[in-house]
């Protein structure tokens, strides 16, 4: 049975005694304070859920106080509200639907409850006036494009039991210029903190163990990276127009220089490649124009399948490589277009 009280639509449940929130024929608008129960028939029914797309479009919705006993946030349920500046979540709240607040280009905070343990993806992207933002300790996932596009958020603290930052996570968040990530983190997804060109400095727990491609492309101010030891690759294009980079450490069990890993790093002035390594792939070190030495540590020259560099960096960069084997590198292939090479001292 659908019922409207208070300018609120319901779905009531008579069976469970509740709730849910629904669409409206008339579009929400103003403030919306959404009960913990309502009484229908001399019933009382608890007001439990927020259904999908229940505030979708709603334009003149400013804010939104959820009931004591609302549990979940459907998907897209304020998608679009462009007005909503403000919601105050209850401490009952367990999950957020995808794409919940996609768009929401008003709101300025989000402090959620500890109980939230499932955010869903997009859940807060395109929120471009969002500043602060409090998640809970009980989040196990940061999912892919949670606060894609947030240009305003500038600080982020992931709590303690999240052990993967998404896809996208962050990307185009170019206000955040700091970001706590907790031991126990496992993996940072493709293109998480994308464009995110206020970040100065990111570490990676020793816990992390893969870092996936252009996890950090784009973040232009960034001016030194550490690969945690568990990783074995610098995947293609993490450090992508990182340029503001000076200082990379690549720990001595890294196999595997990607794709464009360094394209565009126009700041650093040198790079180490570890032992380990026997491939680098193409444009690694493309349009490194400060770079003035490349110290290859590997006995044997790593692979190559095309171009690792551009014309500039091969005529003016001086190859390091170990005693006894500037021959062999001026044989190999690709290795041979570098017009100095000398042996590590």
């Amino acid at each position: 049975m659908i019922t409207k009280i208070d300018n609120i639509t319901y779905l009531l449940d008579s069976a469970k005694k509740c709730a849910t929130v629904t669409k409206s024929l008339e579009p929400y608008s103003g403030a919306v304070v959404i009960p913990a129960s309502v009484e229908v028939g001399g019933v009382e029914y608890q007001v439990t859920d927020i259904l999908d797309e229940a505030f979708m479009d709603c334009t003149a919705l400013t804010s939104v106080v959820l009931g004591d006993n609302v549990d979940s946030v459907g998907i897209s349920a304020f998608e679009g509200c462009v007005q909503l500046s403000a919601v105050t979540f209850n401490s009952a709240l367990h999950m957020i639907g995808m794409q919940a607040f996609k768009g929401c280009s008003s709101l300025l905070e989000v402090v959620l409850p500890p109980n939230v343990l499932v955010i869903g993806r997009s859940a807060f992207a395109g929120c471009v006036a969002l500043e602060k933002v409090f998640l809970p300790d009980n989040l196990v996932n940061i999912e892919p494009s949670l606060f894609d596009g947030c240009r305003s958020l500038a600080r982020i603290s992931v709590g303690d039991v999240v052990d993967t930052i998404g896809e996208y996570a962050f990307c185009g968040c170019s206000s955040l210029c700091e970001v706590s990530l907790p031991q126990g983190l496992l993996s940072v997804e493709g293109w998480a903190f994308r464009d995110c060109s206020s970040l100065r400095a990111v570490e990676l727990p020793s816990t992390v163990a893969a870092v996936k491609k252009g996890a950090f492309w784009g973040c232009s101010s960034l001016q030194e990276f550490a690969l945690p030891q568990a990783v074995n690759m610098l995947d293609q294009g993490v450090l992508a127009n990182c340029t503001s980079l000076k200082k990379v450490a690549l720990h001595d069990g890294v196999l595997s220089i990607g794709y464009g890993a360094f394209y565009n790093c126009s700041a650093i002035e040198s790079i180490t490649v570890p032992a380990a390594v026997v491939n680098v792939g193409d444009q690694a070190f493309r349009s490194c124009r400060a770079l003035k030495e490349l110290r290859v540590m590997c006995e044997a020259a790593p692979m190559c399948s095309a171009d690792i560099a551009d014309a500039d960096v091969y005529s003016r960069t001086l190859l390091l490589v170990p005693q006894g084997k500037v021959g062999e590198y001026g044989f190999a292939r690709v290795w041979d277009r570098f017009g100095n090479v000398e042996e590590i001292a």
